[in-house]
């Protein structure tokens, strides 16, 4: 092997020490001022372009289902238009005098006492009773309650009493239960 007997000056030494120092020390800042900062930019952007796209993919998946998720709400409102029929909010005495009296008329009863009655809170509806006396025949009776039972409003019939009469006819007592909301 060769040996190499290189002899440097005081200068040439100070020169090269002062070339690595710069080299180092460039190097140094470099990678602190620069390359660090620049690395963590730019993984931090990477890292909010993933949750971005993970926005939008969610955006758009939930996109797609709008149309159903619309379709959905519009039949909950329909259903909840013909509930507030069948149960509605209030009491509505005069709808029902009309209801009763109607059907009375159609199936040729005799509508001979109306009377409400206290309202009593039960856990999810409110019953509000009406006390009826009414008289016909037998079937038409018997057609007439049928026909409350058919209704669109909810109605029950409660304590139902008859009492025969001549000639085939009868009186009947009885509760008429209605319900409305809470």
């Amino acid at each position: 092997m060769a040996k190499l007997n290189i002899q440097l000056t005081k200068q040439q030494q100070q020169a090269i020490g002062l070339g690595a120092l710069i080299v180092f020390g460039g190097g140094f800042a470099y990678i602190k001022y620069f390359w660090l900062p620049t690395s963590k930019k730019i993984q931090d952007t990477q890292k909010q372009i993933t949750e971005t796209e993970g926005k939008i993919n969610k955006a758009k998946s939930q996109a797609v289902r709008l149309p159903k998720i619309q379709k959905e709400i519009e039949t909950l409102n329909e259903q909840a238009a013909e509930a507030e029929k069948r149960l509605p909010k209030a009491r509505d005495l005069p709808a029902v005098i009309t209801a009763i009296s109607v059907l009375a008329r159609k199936n040729s009863v005799e509508l001979r006492s109306f009377a409400p009655a206290g309202m009593t809170n039960r856990p999810y509806f409110i019953e509000v009773p009406y006390s009826i006396s009414v008289r016909g025949r037998f079937h038409d009776i018997g057609r007439f309650l049928a026909a409350i039972a058919l209704e669109e409003r909810i109605y029950n019939v409660r304590s139902v009493v008859y009492t025969p009469e001549s000639e085939g006819r009868m009186s009947v007592n009885f509760t008429l239960i209605s319900y409305k909301q809470l």
